[in-house]
C-alpha cells in the first residue's frame, strides 16, 4: 500500500534528524545534496557545542577540544532529550553524564555533580524573577517581621567540593558541601558555602513562609532544647549576614500575612 504523504514526510524528518545527530551511523535521506546537508550538520553540532561551553565553562576548561567534540557527539547520538528549550537543555546534559556514570565509563567521580552545579548557576542567571533590594533590612525588622528570601535562591548539597573544582584543583576524595546560589539585584550570580543550620533556616523560609524571624528561631530553640535567648541572638546575626549578601532582600510586616502583601 502506498504511504500517505504525511507518513512519508514524518519518515523523511526522522531520517534527516537521525543523520544530523549521527552522520556516520545514519545515512542521509536520498535525493539531498551532501554540500547542503553539511551546512546543517555543522550548524547543529556547533550550536550545541558552543551552548554547552557557555553553560558548563569549568567542564569545558577541563576538557581538550578533541574530548569535548567527542562528548558532544556522544550526547547527540546516545541521549534523547525531553525538552526542545535551549534554556532547559543543560539539564539534559546533566542527565546524560549521569547515565554515562551508571554505565561505568571512565569519567571523574565529581563530574556529574559539577555539571549539576554549573547548570544550577545557569538556572539562577536565567531566572526571570525580579530581585529588588534598595538596602539591607534592619536586624530588628528581620526578627520582628517576616524575612523575604531572594526569589532566585537555590540550595544544593554535594559530596564533592564543586565550587572549587577547576584547572588547578580536581579532588581525589569526596568533601561534602552545602551551597547557596542566587542572583544579586545587579544581576550578578553569587554563591555562598553554608552550614547545616543556615541551610535549615533558608529552607524553612522558602518552604514555610509567613513566620517572623523570632518565631522561626524560637521554634528551632525548642526543637534543639537550647536557651531561646541564645538561639535568638545567633539567629539575628545570621539573618543580618544573609541580608547583607542579598540572600534575604526584604521583610514583610506580620500584619500583612495572609493578605496581599506589598513588595
Amino acid at each position: 500500500m502506498t504511504e500517505k504523504p504525511p507518513e512519508r514526510m514524518f519518515a523523511l524528518q526522522q531520517r534527516f534528524a537521525g543523520h544530523l545527530r549521527d552522520p556516520e551511523g545514519v545515512p542521509a535521506p536520498e535525493g539531498l545534496e551532501d554540500r547542503r546537508l553539511a551546512i546543517y550538520r555543522r550548524l547543529f553540532f556547533n550550536n550545541l557545542k558552543n551552548l554547552f561551553a557557555r553553560n558548563f565553562p569549568v567542564i569545558r576548561k577541563l576538557t581538550s577540544d578533541q574530548q569535548w567534540d567527542a562528548l558532544i557527539r556522544e550526547f547527540m547520538t546516545d541521549h534523547r532529550s525531553h525538552t526542545p528549550m535551549f534554556t532547559e537543555i543543560g539539564g539534559e546534559f546533566v542527565e546524560f553524564l549521569a547515565e554515562r556514570a551508571d554505565s561505568e565509563l571512565d569519567q571523574p567521580g565529581w563530574l556529574v555533580e559539577l555539571a549539576h552545579w554549573e547548570f544550577l548557576e545557569t538556572c539562577v542567571r536565567l531566572d526571570d524573577q525580579d530581585v529588588n533590594q534598595s538596602e539591607a533590612p534592619e536586624p530588628d525588622a528581620l526578627m520582628d517581621q517576616v524575612p523575604r528570601v531572594n526569589p532566585t535562591l537555590k540550595l544544593a548539597e554535594y559530596q564533592w567540593p564543586v565550587h572549587r573544582i577547576g584547572p588547578a584543583f580536581q579532588p581525589e576524595q569526596p568533601e561534602p558541601v552545602l551551597l547557596a546560589v542566587y542572583r544579586h539585584p545587579d544581576d550578578k550570580v553569587a554563591f555562598m558555602k553554608i552550614n547545616a543550620m543556615t541551610a535549615r533556616v533558608l529552607a524553612e523560609l522558602q518552604q514555610s513562609p509567613g513566620r517572623s524571624g523570632k518565631a522561626l528561631f524560637e521554634s528551632i530553640a525548642a526543637e534543639l532544647g537550647r536557651p531561646a535567648q541564645e538561639v535568638l541572638s545567633a539567629g539575628k546575626t545570621l539573618l543580618s549576614n544573609l541580608a547583607e549578601r542579598s540572600i534575604i532582600i526584604a521583610t514583610i510586616g506580620t500584619s500583612f500575612i495572609g493578605t496581599s502583601a506589598p513588595d
